[in-house]
């Protein structure tokens, strides 16, 4: 038989947190709190990363209808921005995702998948940054 953490997560995080905010740390599963807890820096990451990635994107689509371009773009282009902005004032130390180029290269990957197959082709760079 499973345990309640693989049988319904959802369940397990509400009695954990019950046990927590009760004090009775004897019945709280330290291992898979532990593990949950690391998994959000984990999400948070992701999370910045798709954003940019969308934000990457539109850059390349404004970028390559220079002739065309129209205030939806520049308006996607400002609200990815003020997501980005809003995600990194709210946790700071998301910040740190940034500074390595691990992130951004993922991002600028997916930025490039996202515009591939779009039939107004342009020349992108690689995703050597």
């Amino acid at each position: 038989m499973t345990n309640p953490y693989e049988r319904d997560v959802v369940a397990w995080a509400q009695e954990q947190a019950f046990w927590l905010r009760s004090g009775d740390y004897t019945l709280i599963d330290a291992q898979h709190v532990a593990e949950e807890i690391d998994g959000v820096n984990t999400r948070w990451q992701h999370m910045l990363c798709d954003r940019c990635a969308e934000l990457l994107a539109h850059l390349a689509r404004w970028r390559g209808q220079e002739g065309n371009r129209c205030q939806l773009w520049q308006r996607l282009n400002e609200l990815q921005r003020q997501r980005i902005h809003r995600m990194l004032m709210r946790m700071p130390s998301l910040r740190e995702s940034l500074y390595g180029r691990e992130l951004l290269e993922d991002a600028w990957l997916d930025a490039l998948l996202k515009v591939a197959g779009e039939h107004n082709c342009f020349d992108l760079p690689d995703a050597s940054l």
